[in-house]
């Protein structure tokens, strides 16, 4: 049986030159008499989302990468994992062209697992080439929780302008395809006039965003926006401060809207927890409840919070043996974040345990500093450092004497134990602070 059900004529996607029903997403081609790989450099075109689905419904396991990714590292992805196919490229050396894809010329026979269905890298375009190992139960499992809580149905037409490549963006398309609701592609960013058009013209009924989002919705006036369809608004991709957080909720209490605030990581397929719509503005910080089916639990000596559920990866891939692999992790995901419970269920995360340095014995947790100083000056903050300095980056230079005042008042800290840097801080290309490139810039 097919993964997606390509069979009824309901609207599926919306282009801006045409729509397609579900029985006319245009079918790929992925013959082979064992399982591989299809390697797609993601862009929300037709052309990439029909290769997306035809590769999932052939059973062949699936690599989405963004469509600029550093070239380098693409080579030696390409040299590590030795995919069938390579969709989104006009050329590579060892493949050839064949019906706008690439098939590499060498026959090699390679042991993919059965339940492999998608492999997402764990870094963004730069950095490794470590890859989570999603099963087609993981993403349906996950795809299903969501279409429960955000309640999906075919009524639903989702604005789909995050990357395939990046998890919250995948699980848009798994989800809303799986309830049988249509997708708006779009390649625009919301800062620009095409896209809300887009979305008044194609009655778009719900968008979805990273915080780097949220702060720019704020900023272009859209509260201020007539979109009488847009019903639902759902954020992920990190820690939306409380101050917008209260902001979007109110807005959606008043305008007959719901807001959504979730979690989750791209090793639980990704979606782990929600906060109701009705309650977002009385959990102002918690990143919710578990989704359906999913479960939550603090580790008592560590704060750990670690999540239970049918979605949670097989586990990671860094070279082509390890596509062979089964589950490892047998449901049970260490976040790496540290959080606190409330009495009625909700969590809240306090912090990552790798996001801490030691200055004078001190231990600061850098998450905790990113949020203390966003909440008193009200813009974007990032933080790095070592164990000999705190490195604060704001991107105002008006900001300088506010940002040092309260490091001085909250944390006790001698000027010589920090700096603040002005620059725009880095993002990788799912809005989320490319730390690692900070802190080559900084350090």
């Amino acid at each position: 049986m097919s993964f997606f059900n390509l069979e009824g004529t309901e609207l599926a996607i919306i282009t801006d030159e045409q729509t397609f029903a579900y029985n006319e997403i245009p079918k790929v081609e992925f013959n082979s008499e064992q399982k591989e790989m299809v390697l797609i450099l993601c862009q929300n075109t037709i052309d990439i989302l029909a290769a997306y689905i035809s590769a999932i419904n052939s059973k062949h396991a699936v690599m989405l990468l963004a469509s600029d990714i550093n070239q380098e590292l693409l080579e030696n992805i390409v040299e590590t994992f030795q995919p069938k196919w390579i969709v989104g490229l006009n050329s590579f050396k060892s493949y050839e062209t064949y019906q706008n894809q690439l098939v590499r010329i060498k026959e090699k026979t390679i042991h993919i697992h059965p339940d492999l269905a998608i492999l997402l890298s764990t870094s963004g375009t730069t950095g490794s080439q470590k890859f989570v190992r999603l099963s087609y139960g993981n993403i349906r499992s996950n795809a299903q929780s969501i279409i429960e809580y955000l309640a999906i149905d075919e009524n639903e037409r989702a604005v789909m302008n995050l990357p395939l490549s990046y998890s919250y963006g995948m699980s848009i398309v798994n989800s809303h395809l799986l309830a049988g609701a249509a997708l708006i592609l779009s390649e625009e960013s919301v800062m620009e006039k095409s896209f809300w058009e887009e979305v008044r013209e194609h009655k778009a009924t719900s968008l979805a965003g990273v915080p780097f989002t949220y702060q720019m919705l704020q900023r272009i006036g859209f509260m201020k926006m007539d979109l009488p369809y847009l019903k639902t608004l759902t954020q992920a991709g990190g820690r939306l401060n409380e101050k917008l957080v209260k902001v979007f909720g109110e807005y959606a209490q008043q305008n007959n809207k719901r807001f959504f605030v979730m979690y989750g990581q791209t090793e639980a397929s990704p979606r782990m927890s929600y906060i109701p719509h009705e309650r977002v503005l009385t959990k102002l910080g918690s990143i919710g409840i578990a989704i359906p089916g999913g479960n939550l639990t603090i580790d008592s000596e560590t704060s750990e919070l670690i999540y239970k559920g049918a979605n949670v990866m097989m586990g990671y891939a860094e070279c082509l043996e390890d596509l062979s692999l089964g589950d490892e992790l047998s449901g049970i995901l260490y976040t790496g974040d540290t959080a606190t419970v409330d009495n009625e269920g909700y969590f809240t995360i306090t912090g990552r345990m790798k996001r801490f340095i030691k200055l004078f014995g001190l231990r600061i947790n850098l998450d905790d500093v990113e949020k203390k100083l966003e909440a008193v000056i009200q813009a974007p903050i990032a933080c790095t450092g070592n164990d000999d300095k705190l490195v604060v980056v704001i991107e105002k230079e008006e900001q300088m004497g506010h940002v040092k005042e309260n490091l001085e008042r909250l944390y006790k800290l001698h000027r010589s134990a920090y700096k603040v840097v002005i620059l725009e801080i880095p993002r990788l290309a799912n809005g989320k602070t490319d730390y690692m490139k900070l802190k080559e810039s900084c350090l």
